[in-house]
């Protein structure tokens, strides 16, 4: 009991709201089960926590983790950014466990046979990462190493498994690493893989293995060598879907009509702008007589 004299300290606890609803969905997803009941599942779902509300570096998510009552919730005693950098460690040694379970929790006694595949890249500020490497630099960032992460979905879109590349690496050359994946790590012997065609070329349908399918786009030269040689007629480019088959590949056609809006507003845009200079060269030559055209 406070005496007559006495004021009261209001003392400013840590924040849980966010975390508890953090926690309690990564146990609806299988996130923990997946990472297991160890210290170091407890701090890579930490890292998740601390990542799904604020992007930030390990020693931010330490500061993360003084405010929040993400610890307590874990049952993790305290930290610092070095315990984390050795759980990053340990998350990449058990990656592969990791994408299993979490596949097989994701897909209990349905496998999935839709798998869709894409790559992108990131560019990094510093220079001593072991997989950085000049390559295609998608961000526009010149002078910039990168590296190439390449992205492994089910068929809802959601990832089931992602690999990091050298920053020099072919999108063509990813795709070997994602089919042993899904044959290897998942057990999946009936698939049908999504790609664009910057990945899925020749080479890389041909090594495919048996029971394996895809779905990709071919390339203006080829729709050009096929009207040529007679297997497509313009007039197959309509509004409704047309089906050809040619040795043995199933061709889908169809007019994009928003292509082709954009492709009129192009030429329109080009259009104009001649317009615009041969006005200008005009009115030039109207006010000076003696300028050559």
């Amino acid at each position: 009991m406070l005496g007559s004299g006495s004021k009261a300290k209001a003392v400013l606890g840590k924040r849980i709201g966010a975390v508890w609803a953090l926690y309690v969905l990564a146990e609806r997803l299988q996130i923990q089960k997946a990472l297991g009941a160890n210290r170091d599942g407890k701090l890579a779902v930490l890292q998740v926590i601390a990542r799904t509300m604020g992007y930030g570096s390990r020693l931010s998510a330490v500061r993360f983790a003084k405010s929040h009552a993400v610890c307590e919730v874990l049952g993790i005693p305290e930290l610092d950014e070095d315990d984390l950098y050795k759980n990053l460690v340990w998350l990449a040694e058990h990656q592969e466990k990791i994408e299993k379970k979490l596949f097989t929790l994701r897909f209990p006694g349905s496998m999935p046979t839709l798998f869709l595949y894409d790559v992108t890249s990131s560019y990094l500020e510093g220079i001593c990462n072991e997989l950085g490497s000049w390559g295609y630099n998608r961000d526009g960032k010149k002078g910039k190493k990168q590296i190439v992460v390449g992205l492994l979905t089910g068929p809802d879109g959601l990832p089931v498994a992602v690999r990091v590349f050298q920053g020099n690496t072919a999108d063509t050359k990813t795709v070997s690493e994602q089919v042993r994946t899904l044959a290897k790590n998942f057990g999946v012997k009936e698939v049908t893989l999504v790609g664009d065609r910057g990945m899925l070329k020749g080479p890389q349908i041909d090594s495919l293995p048996d029971g394996f399918r895809y779905i990709t786009a071919i390339t203006k030269p080829q729709i050009r060598k096929m009207l040529s040689e007679g297997v497509l007629q313009y007039e197959l480019f309509d509004s409704k879907v047309c089906e050809v088959e040619f040795g043995g590949i199933r061709y889908i056609l169809r007019r994009n009509p928003l292509r082709a809006e954009l492709m009129a507003a192009t030429r329109q845009s080009k259009l104009a702008s001649i317009q615009r200079l041969a006005e200008e060269r005009s009115l030039y030559l109207a006010t000076h007589p003696k300028a050559n055209g």
